[in-house]
């Protein structure tokens, strides 16, 4: 059965997501699983095209898994537009600064009378035209979930108002490029990262909205546990887990290696 982004809020429990930066077909299947829950297919750093991410969103719906495209910016509209014809159940948008830029990714998304959204039922998102009701638009509309991502000094500073928009369901901080502009690069732990984190994780609670959350071990869950809008909690990619365990492996190996050798 096909799972949405929109399903899996509405679900309410912890899902726990990667982000997809190249063709990894196959290891969707293996991501599913282990327990993974959503994946996002990203456009806006590394190799991936849409024509890339097309199968790997079919074997996604197919095995059960969430899907979500990470866009290159909130004005690449031709980008927008063929994500979700692809059949993405949400879209993430980076380097969201103000309201106005909030309000046009809500709009990219949305059929009229909520936004701008081309029309043009014989894609895939739309089940290639075999819906037979005249409500089948109002549910994408309420279907598709918006995510932004909030990573520079002014978003920060407009950050209420970028939470407050109607439409925007989900945001992010994008910590690693807020560390940057605040003059500590990669220092994400840093408290002038960590205070605006909370800030921000407060303000979707009390708008309403939820929280986009990372998670590298069981215990940074522990950060969390006093809000109840946090869902989708993202974690290692799978590049980085396939590096650590093979590291461990082979740096063992070597070492049980050298140690059997000297002792012969």
């Amino acid at each position: 059965m096909r799972k949405t982004i929109r399903s899996l809020l509405d679900d309410g429990n912890i899902a726990i997501g990667v982000f997809i930066m190249y063709p990894f077909d196959t290891g969707l299947e293996v991501l599913k699983f282990a327990g993974i829950k959503y994946v996002i297919f990203d456009l806006e750093h590394e190799q991936l095209t849409i024509s890339e991410i097309l199968p790997m969103i079919r074997t996604s719906d197919a095995c059960g898994m969430a899907t979500m495209v990470r866009v290159p910016d909130f004005n690449d509209k031709s980008s927008i537009k063929k994500a979700l014809d692809i059949g993405a159940s949400a879209i993430m948008f980076p380097g969201i600064s103000n309201a106005e830029q909030a309000r046009q990714a809500v709009s990219s998304c949305k059929y009229f009378p909520l936004g701008t959204r081309g029309f043009c039922p014989f894609v895939r998102g739309n089940e290639y035209g075999f819906f037979a009701d005249t409500d089948y638009y109002t549910r994408k509309n309420e279907e598709t979930v918006v995510v932004v991502i909030i990573e520079d000094l002014e978003g920060v500073k407009n950050m209420e108002e970028i939470i407050s928009v109607p439409g925007v369901d989900v945001v992010s901080l994008g910590s690693y490029d807020l560390s940057c502009a605040l003059g500590i690069p990669g220092q994400v732990r840093d408290p002038k990262v960590t205070s605006v984190v909370s800030d921000c994780m407060k303000l979707c609670q009390k708008k309403g909205k939820y929280f986009f959350a990372g998670a590298y071990e069981p215990k940074t869950l522990d950060n969390y546990k006093e809000f109840d809008n946090i869902v989708l909690v993202n974690t290692s990619s799978p590049i980085n887990v396939l590096y650590n365990t093979y590291k461990k492996l082979c740096d063992g190996m070597n070492s049980h290696w050298s140690i059997k050798n000297a002792s012969d």
